[in-house]
């Protein structure tokens, strides 16, 4: 007899969860009604979360080192950082497939001409293997590698991934917008929308990661760069996300569905108190006063700041799983 080998394997990743649940339609009765697409849950978001948002610091971590914005220990840690969560984030992900499907993951690079799965999995295997190889000579014995900071091999290599970045902060709004049988995804806006909140879910990392190497002087110094970039940036993406939704609800039916189901219907909470308030007008004001002068540089001014900067997180993950919860199919033919 044959060894199964995916099946072995699905044993061992899933069987200790219990009987996974039904995922799409399958178990939805046939109704003239719109659908909402259940099958794409957290797991996608926070890949799409992830993702991003580890593209959009590397990209910010290689670009501010290169201008000495940045310390070397803390574009080192952030490196480090963006890769684990890139590969966590691939790790959702590959849960998310099903019991089958995961075990056959690599199909997923046969068609990089028509597909945007395909061309997602080249982008984000090549800038997942760029950061390891980028991030060699920081390791104990391998200082000696031609492609450390400072060198001609070392640039080169560090503009590449720079490409890859911006590819792949593209590609986790363009695979939704390709999505034609749902409405509120099939915009040329979600693709802008998401590459803002990549850079900004980076930008916002940076002062985290910062006080974590330096502590509370290394973000004060970095402060006077970046808090400017964050207000404009948080500005950006608050004008970006509201000519989103607009446009949403102008559009066909569908569209203004879930529209609907995201201001109105079951996400309204997530929508106003996680994307708007917390990811969007609490850090508005926070970095406002900073920017403006106001907030001095005490110990309170510099816990808001990191408030400021974990909202802003936290609402760019929200953001991505509401878009996805309110995704409504178009009516049956």
């Amino acid at each position: 007899m044959a060894l199964d080998l995916p099946a072995l394997m699905e044993r061992l990743w899933s069987d200790w969860r219990g009987k996974p649940k039904v995922k799409g339609l399958a178990d939805a009765k046939f109704i003239l009604d719109y659908q909402v697409q259940r099958h794409w849950d957290w797991r996608v978001a926070f890949y799409l979360f992830g993702a991003g948002t580890s593209a959009g610091l590397i990209f910010l971590e290689v670009l501010l080192r290169w201008l000495d914005v940045l310390e070397k220990t803390t574009a080192l840690v952030g490196m480090w950082i963006g890769l684990t969560l890139a590969l966590l984030s691939l790790v959702a992900l590959f849960d998310h497939l099903g019991p089958r499907a995961r075990w056959r993951f690599w199909y997923a690079i046969r068609n990089p001409r028509t597909s945007w799965i395909s061309r997602g999995f080249f982008i984000v295997a090549v800038l997942v293997l760029l950061r390891i190889v980028v991030l060699l000579p920081s390791v104990p014995g391998l200082g000696g590698l031609p492609w450390g900071e400072d060198t001609v091999g070392g640039n080169v290599l560090r503009a590449v991934v720079l490409l890859f970045a911006l590819g792949f902060m593209a590609y986790s709004g363009l695979v939704l917008s390709s999505w034609a049988a749902i409405a509120f995804w099939n915009t040329p806006m979600l693709p802008v929308l998401y590459m803002g909140y990549s850079f900004l879910g980076g930008m916002a990392a940076l002062p985290l990661i910062a006080l974590v190497t330096g502590g509370s002087a290394e973000v004060e110094t970095l402060g006077g760069t970046l808090w400017p970039w964050v207000l404009g940036l948080l500005l950006g993406n608050g004008l970006a996300l509201l000519l989103y939704v607009w446009g949403m609800a102008t559009g066909i039916r569908p569209a203004r569905v879930s529209v609907r189901l995201m201001v109105r219907g079951p996400q309204r909470w997530n929508f106003w108190v996680g994307v708007a308030v917390l990811g969007l007008v609490l850090p508005i004001v926070i970095v406002a006063l900073e920017v403006g002068g106001v907030m001095g540089s005490d110990a309170v001014a510099n816990v808001l700041l990191v408030i400021a900067s974990a909202g802003t997180l936290v609402g760019g993950y929200i953001l991505r799983e509401a878009v996805l919860k309110v995704g409504v199919y178009g009516p049956p033919v």
